[in-house]
């Protein structure tokens, strides 16, 4: 009988040491796969920067002015126009089942933006203008409802956001749409 005892006390034992060695083997290849994860964002970031570089190297000779705007503004522009540039920018960071156009949000797009909205002053100025502060700031924990808005504003049917990006996702956007 103690023998049977002793056995069963050194099997759960051995059970218990093994599933603690396996719990932290699961949660150690979790976090390195989050580390490898943020080091891609980094790598991305900086492969961008390289790739920007040489797209500007590229450009440089044959369009200067688009080198200094980071997106197109049209000739007597208006707050729809505005609305539809920050709806643009707003398909780098959301999930949505269709995107039409794409402005990419960089600290220089977002300095031209809030530049427009006060140069022509829509009737929602402030509103544009909180949310464009919010994305200077890196706050983009709105952007969901935010994208909603503009799309409502120019009559959504398909195309409603529902979700934001991961790091991941918004980098293959970023390399799809302005890294080519």
């Amino acid at each position: 009988m103690k023998k049977l005892l002793g056995i069963t006390t050194i099997i759960l034992l051995a059970l218990i040491v093994g599933g603690l060695f396996t719990f932290k083997a699961m949660d150690h290849t979790t976090e390195k796969e989050t580390q490898n994860e943020d080091l891609d964002s980094v790598e991305t970031t900086k492969s961008e920067k390289s790739e920007k570089s040489q797209v500007a190297d590229e450009t440089a000779n044959t369009k200067p002015q688009e080198q200094e705007k980071a997106f197109e503004v049209p000739e007597n522009p208006t707050g729809k126009d505005i609305e539809s540039i920050m709806h643009k920018m707003t398909h780098q960071k959301v999930r949505a089942e269709r995107k039409t156009g794409a402005v990419r949000i960089t600290p220089d797009s977002i300095d031209q933006l809030i530049e427009l909205i006060n140069e022509v002053q829509p009737n929602n100025s402030q509103e544009l203008l909180k949310m464009a502060n919010h994305w200077k700031n890196g706050n983009y924990e709105h952007i969901v409802e935010e994208h909603n808005y503009f799309w409502s504003h120019e009559g959504g049917g398909i195309g409603k956001a529902y979700g934001r990006l991961s790091v991941s996702e918004e980098s293959e956007f970023i390399q799809q749409n302005f890294l080519r």
